[in-house]
């Protein structure tokens, strides 16, 4: 059983050196075009996951006040 696990296990990181060199070169091809296309990444930060609210004036449920559309 142990064998059979390592036997899967083994070649993980040959794959992700493979991997790694697949994304390089296609990074290459996008960068070679007439437009080059770029990846950006970056680090996500709390601020990315914060929600702001607003002050509303308006009570939510007064907002689509169709009243004023019958004038």
């Amino acid at each position: 059983m142990l064998r059979l696990l390592l036997s899967f296990l083994r070649p993980l990181p040959q794959i992700a050196a493979e991997l790694r060199l697949l994304r390089e070169l296609y990074e290459l091809e996008l960068s070679s075009r007439e437009k080059p296309i770029y990846r950006l990444t970056e680090k996500p930060s709390k601020r990315d996951t914060e929600v702001l609210y607003g002050e509303e004036t308006v009570p939510a449920h007064k907002q689509w006040d169709t009243s004023e559309w019958d004038e």
